[in-house]
């Protein structure tokens, strides 16, 4: 997916080569205020820790009411907008994919682990004490800018920081960590790669090595829904961000998603949600 035809943001940390900066959410506002508060999509992972205010956030269409210690995480990708909140104090947690992954086992910090996945529910989290804590040693761990080996020291607090969410999540949702969720957070990694209405369970299947029934029974077991049904939702999503967000004609968000023909995205379209998709972008455009 061609990615800049959405307002994205890179990863900039301007005080130092790190892929990894914690800034005060007040900061953000300032820098919204002056974009219009667009929505965009960020280059990079962000999680938000909201230590006072009470407001919305928008995370791909869903508003995500928040309070008083409320965590809200925004994986790579996902479209976002923040309103203007003048009570709103805390701080967002922002880094690149490559600064957590060094090793192959890294990666389950972002694929194995739910809090990135709004599909399993609920889309915020609490912040509790050893939240705080770990965010407050990140923040002066930062400050010291030169101090020996600082990058793998604030690599490690990062790894604990998105334990400690994960945990609170997995006490909240009550997520039991077994095959089918192992499975579908695979088919979810590949899928996300991969959003095109052309994709099929089977090219997934062939991926992974496993059977339709296998896949199919974890996507129930875990969202409640079969694995096609799963990936027509994931490119409906992609549909409405393009013809929201993005300038493109219905005709180029048609190529852009997979289909050969614009009439048959139009039905396709027009099937899931009962309306034709410029008749949604009139009525949604920000």
């Amino acid at each position: 997916m061609a990615e800049s035809i959405i307002s994205k943001y890179d990863f900039n940390n301007k005080q130092s080569n790190l892929g990894l900066e914690i800034i005060p959410l007040t900061r953000i506002l300032n820098f919204s205020n002056e974009k219009g508060f667009e929505t965009h999509r960020l280059n990079f992972y962000q999680i938000i820790v909201v230590t006072e205010g009470r407001g919305i956030h928008e995370v791909d269409f869903e508003r995500i009411a928040y309070s008083e210690n409320t965590v809200i995480p925004v994986a790579l990708g996902q479209v976002q907008r923040y309103y203007s909140n003048p009570q709103l104090k805390g701080y967002a947690i922002l880094f690149t994919a490559d600064f957590l992954v060094k090793d192959e086992f890294d990666y389950h910090y972002l694929y194995d682990y739910t809090i990135f996945n709004h599909t399993i529910n609920p889309q915020s989290h609490i912040a509790n004490k050893e939240v705080y804590t770990l965010l407050q040693e990140m923040i002066t761990e930062q400050q010291k800018g030169t101090a020996f080996d600082s990058a793998e020291y604030q690599r490690n607090l990062l790894k604990n920081f998105l334990i400690q969410i994960e945990r609170n999540k997995r006490k909240r949702t009550d997520i039991v960590c077994n095959e089918s969720l192992t499975l579908y957070l695979k088919f979810r990694k590949i899928l996300e790669e991969n959003v095109n209405y052309k994709l099929r369970v089977t090219d997934i299947c062939k991926t992974l090595n496993v059977t339709p029934k296998q896949i199919n029974l974890a996507l129930k077991n875990c969202t409640n829904t079969t694995a096609k049904q799963y990936i027509e939702n994931r490119v409906i999503l992609e549909i409405k961000r393009l013809l929201v967000h993005s300038t493109l004609t219905v005709k180029e968000i048609a190529y852009e998603i997979g289909f050969d023909d614009p009439t048959n995205f139009t039905k396709y379209f027009k099937s899931h949600l009962n309306i034709l998709p410029s008749d949604y972008q009139k009525q949604n455009k920000i």
